[in-house]
């Protein structure tokens, strides 16, 4: 019999006057996998910190006894001014409850009246406590940990390093690192967004590690890839309710798609019922039939309309989708870009990021850059830009290319601004009005489109930046990482956009679901050599 680990029965969660979960009910048990989706600011991490906690303001949450929760935190929680030693022996939260367990019970047994009682079961309890730290490497968090970050490619710092000295990426498989270390015998593993920052090679070694824990899981991600290889289960929160899926995220969106189907046939039959149904009383009242039968009928009436209305309550209230509006500036030539015999070396690197490399691109091609964390794929696309001179060799960016560039720190906007004033900066024949409408089409309230962009959230200014681009003049986007930070909702919209974009794409992202709806070649950079393949992201991993 399959164990159940936790039990999650009618609770709600609300901040102030916000309700953010309502009446939510569902079980985790032994095996699974779930992976837990949503909208931005749908819940999706309340829901995991109300369930670690357990400070659900309504409803009962239980866990089976004895059960030991790790929580990766999307916030990755490192001292900047550690070092990289110091920071890997940093203890993660899958050890304080064993810590202060063993050390609640070496307080009692400092005491002389500790032996007095029934003291053996403690001391074999304390045994117990003890192994456990021990097997999940509780004496020698750093060692595990360094361990874990030579898989990772971080293997080659001085220890000595300080964090603040490493790229977003190599901090996060820093964090990463560290966080994996003692979850021997943990029996949930809670993960909050765990591929944010990660190239997609450190990302396809966390899948076979989580492939390989023994326990269960609930992961909060919007990589759809990820979730595909991983997940078993799918968790939707939408309006405050969740939805339950079994399989994996394409799975889901073929469940999804045909229960919406299904309930829509169910509420339709229901109120035809009920239409049916009041026919009859009004002939009934007609008839002066003022017996049994129309009392019953008025029961069943009412029946019927509590099912419609619990049935209503199903449905998703879809958001206003974001839409967008690509159109690339025509060229009439097939030549767009050729790199000939291009090296770039940054002074203090023993390396070279690119060595006499050779690429020619034409019209209409859609490109991915792929490669590991420092390989040079954003350098590209800068030299491209004119950001960052070559070293060595020749760069030619075709007459009649009119570039558009998606920063993936978006540089291009003014954090000093709030989106309408960014927007009427680069358009300024467009009014008032037609600037809220577009503000409006890419999610944005009344109240957030006064305020600085410096205020906004990370996927807001990812908004604002990819509305502006859209509102450019180009024929050859140059976009670095373009869903990050944005919901699997805007990041459909973009790929159908771009999907139908009629010029050039050259696109550097770590979402590999993205590079399989939106490219078709892939151009991967590895030790300062590039290689093309003909294809999306998966017709890439066959042929590599």
């Amino acid at each position: 019999m399959v164990r159940q680990l936790i039990t999650v029965d009618e609770i709600s969660r609300s901040f102030g006057a916000v309700d953010v979960l309502k009446d939510i009910s569902f079980n985790v048990d032994e095996g699974d996998r779930i992976g837990v989706v949503g909208h931005n600011g749908s819940g999706k991490t309340t829901l995991l910190n109300t369930i670690s906690n357990r400070n659900q303001d309504l409803g009962d949450i239980e866990f089976s006894d004895g059960l030991r929760i790790a929580y990766l935190t999307q916030i990755r929680d490192i001292d900047d001014e550690a070092s990289i030693e110091e920071e890997l022996a940093r203890k993660g939260r899958q050890f304080f409850e064993l810590e202060e367990e063993i050390k609640s019970i070496e307080e009692q047994m400092g005491k002389p009246e500790f032996y007095d009682g029934e003291w053996q079961p403690i001391l074999d309890r304390y045994a117990e406590l003890q192994q456990m730290l021990a097997s999940s490497g509780g004496a020698n968090v750093a060692g595990r940990a360094r361990s874990i970050l030579k898989r990772l490619g971080l293997g080659h710092h001085p220890l000595n390093m300080k964090v603040n000295s490493l790229s977003g990426g190599e901090r996060a498989k820093l964090a990463l690192a560290r966080q994996l270390v003692g979850l021997d015998g943990i029996d949930v593993l809670f993960l909050d967004e765990p591929t944010n920052h990660l190239d997609i090679e450190t990302t396809e070694w966390l899948e076979g590690f989580l492939l390989e824990f023994p326990g269960a899981m609930m992961i909060v991600s919007h990589d759809r890839y990820f979730l595909d290889k991983v997940c078993n289960r799918i968790i939707e929160i939408e309006n405050q309710m969740v939805w339950q899926y079994n399989g994996n995220y394409t799975e889901h969106l073929r469940q999804k798609i045909a229960s919406e189907a299904a309930l829509g046939d169910m509420i339709a039959t229901v109120e035809k019922k009920i239409k049916s149904t009041l026919g009859a009383l009004q002939h009934m009242k007609r008839n002066n039939k003022y017996d049994k039968s129309i009392s019953a009928k008025h029961k069943m009436l009412e029946r019927l309309q509590r099912q419609r209305k619990a049935l209503k309550a199903r449905v998703p209230q879809k958001r206003k989708a974001m839409r967008f509006n690509l159109e690339s500036v025509d060229k009439a030539s097939m030549d767009v870009l050729e790199l000939k015999g291009v090296s770039k070396r940054y002074d203090g690197l023993e390396k070279a990021i690119l060595k006499t490399v050779d690429l020619s691109i034409s019209k209409g091609q859609r490109i991915g850059l792929v490669g590991g964390n420092g390989s040079g794929k954003t350098t590209m696309l800068k030299m491209i830009n004119g950001d960052e001179e070559v070293t060595a060799g020749k760069l030619e960016v075709s007459t009649g290319v009119v570039l558009g560039y998606f920063h993936q720190d978006h540089r291009t906007l003014d954090f000093g601004l709030n989106p309408v004033q960014q927007i009427q900066r680069l358009r300024p024949d467009m009014d008032y009005g037609e600037i809220r409408a577009a503000l409006g089409r890419f999610q944005f309230a009344k109240e957030q489109v006064d305020t600085k962009l410096a205020d906004l959230s990370g996927g807001e200014r990812a908004r604002v930046a990819l509305l502006k681009l859209l509102l450019e003049d180009n024929n050859m986007l140059l976009l670095d990482e373009p869903t990050n930070h944005l919901d699997v909702d805007a990041k459909e919209s973009l790929e159908e956009a771009l999907s139908e974009y009629e010029g050039v794409i050259m696109t550097v992202s770590h979402d590999r679901w993205f590079l399989d709806q939106v490219v078709d070649w892939v151009l991967e950079l590895k030790e300062g050599s590039i290689k093309m393949f003909r294809g999306n992201y998966s017709n890439y991993v066959s042929n590599r």
